[in-house]
Parts: C-alpha cells; sequence; structure tokens
C-alpha cells in the first residue's frame, strides 16, 4: 500500500511539473554563471526552489551560445539536488529551438518513467558551472 501511494504520488508530481514546462515564459530566470569559454550560461528560477526532506528541488534552464547541435539553443530541466552532497538527479528534460526556453519544443522526458537507467545521482565539484547552481540553489 505505502509502494502504492508513492507510485500516485510521483505520477501526480510528474504532470504537475510536465504541464508547467510549456510556460518557460513565465519563469522568472536568474542567471547564475557563463562558462569560461562563453559556450552556453545557466540560469534558474529563485521562485521554484524548494526543499523536501534531505532533497532541493528547482528549475533551472541552460542556454546555449556556441557549438550549436541539432537546431537545440536552450533546454530547461527540472531538478533534484541533494546539497549535503552536491549531487544532482534530472526529473525532467526538455529542449528548444531557440534560445531562453523559447521556439519548438524539440524534447520532452520525464526521466524516472521514460529513462529510468539514466535517473542516477551525478556529483559536481563546487567549481564547475553546475556546482555554481548548486551553490546558488543550496545557500
Amino acid at each position: 500500500m505505502k509502494f502504492l501511494f508513492k507510485k500516485i504520488f510521483i505520477i501526480i508530481l510528474m504532470s504537475f511539473f510536465v504541464a508547467n514546462i510549456s510556460f518557460a515564459a513565465s519563469f522568472n530566470w536568474t542567471k547564475v554563471t557563463k562558462a569560461k569559454d562563453g559556450s552556453f550560461e545557466f540560469y534558474y528560477d529563485k521562485k521554484t526552489v524548494f526543499k523536501v526532506g534531505q532533497n532541493t528541488y528547482f528549475w533551472q534552464m541552460t542556454n546555449n551560445l556556441k557549438n550549436i547541435e541539432d537546431n537545440v539553443y536552450s533546454n530547461i530541466t527540472h531538478n533534484m539536488a541533494n546539497c549535503e552532497t552536491y549531487e544532482v538527479k534530472v526529473l525532467i528534460y526538455s529542449s528548444y529551438k531557440r534560445p531562453m526556453g523559447r521556439g519548438i519544443l524539440d524534447i520532452e522526458v520525464v526521466v524516472p518513467a521514460d529513462f529510468p537507467d539514466n535517473f542516477e545521482w551525478i556529483y559536481y565539484d563546487k567549481d564547475t558551472v553546475q556546482g555554481h547552481v548548486l551553490n546558488e540553489i543550496c545557500d
């Protein structure tokens, strides 16, 4: 019974997040950092940062500035972070054909449902670009 409740809760939560991703223009993005080579910049939405238990959840956008592949100029992810270990799991991934999460939605994936083997913790050093995002999120 406990497993069933947990599964239903996750499905409802993921549905909510997927429904919200189509409103990328309504996010209030805050720029965190730009890659040293100028190839991309990272943003997050302060109003979407919330903590549940030991995990912190947040929406993030990456704006691709150089070396554009497959005409994907930006992507938006909903992430789950463990601020103690500096690890992140991507819950939702979407990519767009224009900068700043605009244009045609190219790909939309709920990672735990669509690619369960890829739903794993990824460690980021505090000095990396993603580490700078975690510095902001976890403070």
